[in-house]
């Protein structure tokens, strides 16, 4: 199905993926182009993406794929496609627990142990776990927020960066005191780093290589890559353009195209590029099939603190309502009940699923955007979808709605 939406002075191209067999099945298949076009008309100018790409997978059906807008900003910009690549930020934290999850199956690494038993050089941070540095209870400080790497965004966009060096920028040296580490739930990708750098001691190998031989190609993930040290023309030539606006964290490059910012500074906490269609498969290795983890392991990944006191709990809650495991975040919403989501983020994208376990329902959602809390309103969109899911399958809705 191909439609041309205008809104005001624009011509925005919106597509459904779907295999043609699918299209003849009202209302939903209409419903959510049209959601997704509104999202678009209504939001574009507070978050100033070009495109959106959304999928769908509602219980055995098949995946469908929908996608609103254009490559870029650029003039006669081209349409976005079902094939069209995107970051996805922190969504690559669950491919780098899974990896420290596998390993530890196979006996080289115990996540119950000192982190320091596999990277002594950091004796400054001993005492911290593995499971720590997952889970968000390391306390470390987190080397994205420091002045050195913001600056290097807008100065030198094209620096390739070692994990070391940026562990660096907030481990403290010899020469002075080490401040103490905080206590409680605190989101650093520091630890991701540290546990990207623990798997490649042990296993005496690249990320780029462990994520690839062991997760992407096993899983058939054929639109998901790790583009470091640096992205492939194959790559590339699939990326829809990135735009910072968010003037709070990145004044100076608000407004500007940054697709061409090496990921290296993102690492095992956030460097891998995917379609919405590769993130259904993968919340489906994660939750659903049991391919990749047996169901000790996806219980390991799914413990949780409370990202409001840092303490273990059973699951969300009213009173804690968001709980962090392993690289996954489960909700909780007196209307939603449980779900598992998590929002990726880089200096040009963002990156959203949410799985309800209750129906097997699971939408992703990427956009070639980035911006401050306040102006992010994807939240309401999946809202919208997965209400349109539910009414268009009465079967689905579950007993705690």
């Amino acid at each position: 199905m191909n439609k041309i939406a205008v809104f005001g002075a624009s011509i925005i191209g919106l597509i459904c993926f779907a295999p043609p067999s699918l299209l003849a099945k009202p209302p939903l298949e209409q419903v959510i182009p049209t959601e997704l076009q509104q999202h678009y008309a209504d939001q574009i100018k507070n978050e100033y993406f070009s495109a959106i790409q959304l999928s769908t997978k509602v219980a055995d059906q098949p995946i469908q794929t929908y996608g609103v807008g254009t490559v870029s900003h650029e003039p006669n910009s081209p349409a976005i496609d079902a094939e069209t690549l995107f970051q996805i930020g922190s969504i690559t934290k669950s491919f780098t627990a899974v990896l420290l999850l596998l390993a530890e199956g196979d006996d080289q690494v115990n996540l119950n142990e000192n982190f320091n038993k596999y990277l002594p050089d950091y004796s400054r941070w001993s005492g911290l776990t593995l499971t720590q540095l997952l889970n968000m209870t390391s306390g470390l400080p987190n080397y994205s927020d420091s002045a050195t790497v913001n600056i290097a965004f807008a100065q030198d966009p094209k620096r390739l960066w070692s994990d070391r060096e940026l562990i660096d920028i907030v481990y403290p040296p010899k020469s002075r005191p080490a401040p103490p580490l905080k206590t409680g739930y605190l989101y650093t990708n520091t630890a991701y780093l540290l546990g990207g750098l623990v798997l490649e001691t042990v296993l005496d190998d690249s990320f780029a290589n462990l994520i690839g031989d062991r997760l992407i190609k096993p899983l058939g993930l054929k639109n998901t890559f790790y583009p470091v040290p640096t992205v492939p023309p194959s790559v590339s030539e699939r990326m829809a353009q990135g735009y910072n606006f968010n003037a709070y964290t990145n004044p100076e490059i608000t407004g500007k195209n940054v697709t061409a910012n090496n990921l290296s500074w993102a690492s095992s906490a956030g460097a891998l590029v995917a379609n919405s269609e590769d993130i259904i498969h993968w919340v489906r290795a994660l939750f659903v099939d049991n391919d990749l983890l047996t169901p000790a392991q996806k219980q390991q990944l799914q413990q949780l603190v409370s990202t409001r006191t840092g303490q273990a709990i059973a699951a969300t809650d009213a009173t804690n309502p968001q709980g962090f495991g392993l690289g996954v975040i489960q909700g909780y919403d007196e209307n939603w009940g449980h779900y598992w989501f998590y929002q990726g983020e880089t200096i040009g994208y963002r990156a959203f699923y949410v799985y309800f376990p209750c129906n097997q329902v699971i939408i992703s959602a990427l956009f070639n955007s980035s911006v401050d809390s306040q102006n992010n309103h994807a939240r309401p969109l999946l809202q919208g979808i997965y209400q349109a899911i539910l009414t268009d399958n009465p079967q689905l809705v579950c007993k705690s709605q």
